[in-house]
This record gives C-alpha cells, sequence and structure tokens, in this order.
C-alpha cells in the first residue's frame, strides 16, 4: 500500500510540473476599441485601425499607443501571474523554470481595451 501511494505521489509531483506549460493556450487575442472608431493603434511591432485584434505571445512587454485626431493614450499591456502556475511551487520545482522561460506563466489581463478621445 506504502509503494501504491509513493507511486501516486511522485506521478502528481511529476504532471504538475510545467502546468501552465501544459494547460494554458498560447497566444492571447486582445481586442482594442475607440469611440469614434478608426483610431491609429501600435502594440509592439503590430499596427492597424480600431476595432483592432491582434494575437500576442504570453510573457512579452507591450505598449498600447492609441492616435486620434492628434490625441493620443499609451498603456502598457497589463499581465498577471497565471493562477496555475503556483502548482509549480510543489518540488522538484522544474515547473518553474519551464514556465518562466516558455512565458506562459503569464497572462494579459484584461483582454479588451476601449479608448475614448473626445472631439
Amino acid at each position: 500500500m506504502k509503494k501504491a501511494a509513493l507511486c501516486v505521489l511522485l506521478t502528481l509531483i511529476f504532471l504538475t510540473q510545467g502546468c501552465c506549460t501544459i494547460f494554458t493556450k498560447e497566444p492571447q487575442t486582445i481586442t482594442i476599441t475607440s469611440r469614434p472608431e478608426g483610431a491609429m493603434v501600435q502594440i509592439g511591432p503590430y499596427e492597424g485601425e480600431t476595432p483592432l485584434q491582434v494575437t500576442l505571445p504570453r510573457g512579452k512587454d507591450y505598449m498600447i499607443t492609441v492616435t486620434y485626431g492628434g490625441q493620443t493614450k499609451r498603456e502598457n499591456l497589463h499581465k498577471e501571474v497565471e493562477n496555475i502556475y503556483f502548482l509549480n511551487l510543489i518540488p522538484p520545482w522544474f515547473g518553474l523554470v519551464i514556465d518562466m522561460a516558455t512565458g506562459k506563466m503569464f497572462t494579459y489581463e484584461p483582454l479588451n481595451y476601449n479608448y475614448i478621445f473626445y472631439q
């Protein structure tokens, strides 16, 4: 019985390593809208007009720049640590390094940004 319990425990530890890499989707889609529509958007190397959807790899730092009628608004894309990342705290901690290296320990939140410009 002890061997079976040890086997189950070791299997669980092995399976929880790199949780974010295993269980999260890559990449994430960010939606940027504005009122009025037609504002120019730049987010990292991506450009377009609102409404705009951009698919971005996880874990990178991006600045959102939105311009309309001579007005410019800038904001960092917000990222947070995935909740499932904390399962990696179960030893032997390989998952911590795996999820950091892949960038999947982070999620962008919120996924929708709206900018209002006054004329």
